[in-house]
């Protein structure tokens, strides 16, 4: 099979998804063990659980510009999707970097919220930056 093998790409994706499952119920399963031994409380399992979500989907967001396959009708498209991934990609990796941090750090109910303003600012210079990015390669495609 070659490197660049549909087949192989979906069983490195299907893989790669696999681990960090397994790494989250393992976080998870440490989290309420620790509770059960009455070494956590309740707001620190809360916390714990929220801190190993908002790093698990900031290493998949930072490994979704590498994950963009197929083939792009032209070089422009390619360096489009390119640009757009990375910043994407980016984008949300540090907005759930700062949800884990606010959730590891910060009084439980600014935590709740900051996060979720977090994740909507990461949102927010995503489609922004897609939608700009867009906006100028066409006109400069018209010209």
């Amino acid at each position: 099979m070659s490197e660049n093998s549909p087949l192989l790409r979906a069983r490195h994706e299907i893989v790669f998804g696999l681990k960090l499952a397994a790494a989250m119920i393992a976080g998870a399963l440490l989290l309420s063990f620790a509770h059960r031994q009455a070494w956590v409380d309740a707001e620190q399992v809360v916390r714990g659980h929220n801190v190993i979500i908002g790093l698990a989907l900031a290493v998949f967001c930072n490994a979704m510009p590498k994950r963009m396959h197929g083939s792009p009708r032209t070089v422009q498209h390619a360096t489009l999707a390119q640009a757009v991934g990375r910043v994407g990609g980016w984008a949300m990796t540090l907005a759930f970097l700062v949800w884990s941090a606010l959730w590891a750090f910060a009084p439980q109910r600014l935590a709740g919220i900051g996060a979720m303003a977090a994740v909507g600012a990461g949102l927010a210079v995503m489609i922004g930056y897609t939608v700009w990015k867009c906006a100028t390669w066409r006109t400069t495609k018209s010209h």
